[in-house]
């Protein structure tokens, strides 16, 4: 009678669990808000798709045809099913860069796949990586063959884990709660929030995980939150029914239990497998003590970073000093964290003045910790501007450029530019963040750099205010005998034509613009309407470059094709950054 209470009252123990668990894991949310609209909303939709999938093979009849008037059979069109079965996953609307639902459906999965793995090998510029973003994340059809829909979705979840695209990865998952069905997705935004120490939102990403995800990872983690936010009852009940399902880590249990206080001790043992345990090593333990290797995660390095952790004691130790460089350089330690042990480390006032000669005698680290702290004291423009070059001189000679490039633009960028000495300037510009924002300067002399083309620098000019521009800027350029149509002048007036505004007939640039040649490898894929395949090849032809730094005829060909595609927003975001001069 005692075993039969018992087992009764396991079995009771475990259908509460059940019952709670699947609640948990469908909506898990900290907030005190009334669940029954959600829950009424989520039955509202699944009664309609059940209804819809109930009635697909039935036929709508009029009861004026039909002999019974009560009779309603409903049918949906091949085509409609056929369309239905590939999802729309995205963030944009086609209409948002002129580009289509089918953008994707008559390319061939294979080409698509091969060129991203080509792309994905480059260091895309910013106007390459943004283009791409657009394209891959407007809403769209998947293609037809060789790319399911899942397949697809895989590619562009993990193109935003590469370029660590947090707010747009969280977009995605808010515009499309069946991305949450990808653990490494949610995975990515834990660890990039608990990487930060920010446990708050790193416990809210949890919303995103749907309710049909298993992750054991996930999983412990759900169990945390409940103790962060003061739901132990609750988190002790999810960590028994997660043990009767087969679950076994002594060590996750021994630190749950401690931080539920169901005991008092826990080990001291510190786990770096994953962030997870090295944060609960951590948290739990009052005389945590860590030194990294150049083996450690780089979400350890950025953990250590943002909780306070990074204590360089011993800067005469070159390995030491070395391993927090060397993780700088792979992006999993804070380039500023650098420069801040390269400023505590000691010099006599001896060494600060000769520092150009001292440093050849130095240990590497410490030569580019007496140059960097001689760049900041100096306030001669050339000696700064040496000391700048010489510091970057010896992050190239030890492969840790990457660790200074944006130090040196930020340092060159405080130097007044009237006291650059002449000699240095081209130096210095080259050296510049690219991303400066600067005011454009317009030439009415030449076509390409005049008002006319604020018809593609501000979105809502009128054709008529272009026209009007046009011919007060062609009357000017008329004048001058021995003016030269260049190609950038053909690309300005191709497109005030597709875009409908009227030039003088006296002006013949078909002669010029015959010379200029489309790969014919574009043209295809334009005239078989493979649109994305398309925004492909052109984001593979700007590569790694600046839209400024591209030749004439790479901006002719690539504005063509635009025009024919009819993507002119597209076409004159390349335009406004290879047409205007900025000072």
């Amino acid at each position: 009678m005692k075993l039969a209470m018992i087992s009764l009252s396991r079995l009771s123990k475990l259908t509460f669990f059940s019952i709670y668990f699947s609640v948990l894991i469908f909506g898990f949310s900290y907030a005190e808000e009334e669940p029954a609209d959600i829950w009424k909303k989520k039955e509202k939709k699944n009664q309609t798709e059940n209804q819809i999938k109930t009635n697909q093979n039935e036929l709508i009849e009029s009861p004026v045809l039909s002999e019974d008037p009560n009779k309603i059979i409903i049918k949906i069109e091949e085509d409609v099913i056929e369309n239905s079965k590939g999802s729309i996953i995205g963030i944009f609307d086609p209409e948002e860069n002129n580009l289509s639902l089918h953008m994707w459906t008559q390319s061939d999965g294979e080409e698509i796949k091969k060129i991203l793995k080509r792309i994905n090998k480059m260091k895309l510029s910013k106007h390459s990586e943004d283009l791409l973003f657009n394209v891959l994340f407007t809403n769209a059809y998947p293609p037809k063959i060789n790319l399911s829909q899942e397949e697809f979705l895989k590619i562009k979840i993990n193109w935003l884990i590469k370029n660590k695209r947090i707010e747009d990865l969280k977009i995605l998952l808010k515009n499309n709660p069946e991305v949450g069905q990808n653990s490494k997705a949610i995975k990515f935004l834990i660890n990039e929030y608990l990487a930060l120490a920010d446990i708050k939102t790193a416990c809210d990403s949890i919303d995103f995980i749907d309710k049909n995800v298993q992750n054991i990872y996930l999983e412990k983690f759900k169990i945390y939150c409940l103790i962060n936010n003061d739901r132990n009852s609750e988190a002790q009940l999810v960590l028994e029914l997660l043990k009767e399902s087969g679950f076994n880590d002594s060590f996750f249990e021994d630190k749950i239990n401690f931080l539920l206080g169901v005991t008092n001790t826990t080990t001291k043992k510190i786990l770096d497998d994953n962030l997870l345990n090295f944060y609960f090593s951590h948290i739990t333990n009052e005389d945590f003590q860590y030194k990294p290797t150049d083996k450690t995660d780089k979400y350890i390095w950025q953990y250590l970073s943002s909780a306070n952790l990074i204590q360089v004691i011993d800067f005469e130790n070159e390995e030491v000093v070395s391993t927090y460089e060397q993780a700088a350089s792979k992006d999993s330690f804070d380039n500023d964290e650098i420069f801040k042990i390269y400023l505590k480390m000691n010099f006599s006032f001896n060494q600060l003045l000769n520092a150009q000669e001292i440093y050849k005698n130095l240990p590497n680290y410490k030569a580019r910790a007496l140059i960097y702290q001689g760049i900041l004291l100096t306030d001669g423009v050339e000696k700064k501007i040496d000391l700048a070059f010489l510091l970057k001189d010896l992050f190239i000679k030890d492969k840790l450029l990457s660790v200074y490039e944006e130090e040196l633009s930020n340092i060159l960028k405080s130097i007044d530019t009237n006291k650059i000495p002449e000699r240095y300037a081209e130096l210095v510009e080259q050296n510049l963040d690219k991303n400066i924002a600067s005011k454009i300067k317009f030439d009415n002399d030449v076509l390409h750099r005049s008002k006319v083309i604020k018809h593609f620098l501000e979105k809502n000019q009128k054709l008529s205010k272009t026209e009007k521009d046009f011919k007060s800027v062609y009357k000017k350029i008329k004048r001058n005998k021995k003016y030269f149509v260049s190609i950038k002048d053909i690309v300005v007036l191709e497109s005030l034509a597709a875009d409908g505004i009227t030039l003088p007939e006296d002006l013949d640039y078909s002669k010029l613009s015959s010379e200029l040649t489309v790969p014919e490898s574009l043209y295809d894929l334009a005239n078989q309407n493979q649109i994305g395949l398309v925004m492909l090849k052109i984001i593979e032809i700007i590569g790694e470059d600046n839209i400024n730094d591209l030749d004439p005829e790479t901006i002719y060909f690539l504005n063509k094709i635009l025009n024919e595609l009819n993507l002119k927003k597209i076409r004159n975001n390349i335009l406004r950054e290879s047409l205007p001069v900025r000072v």
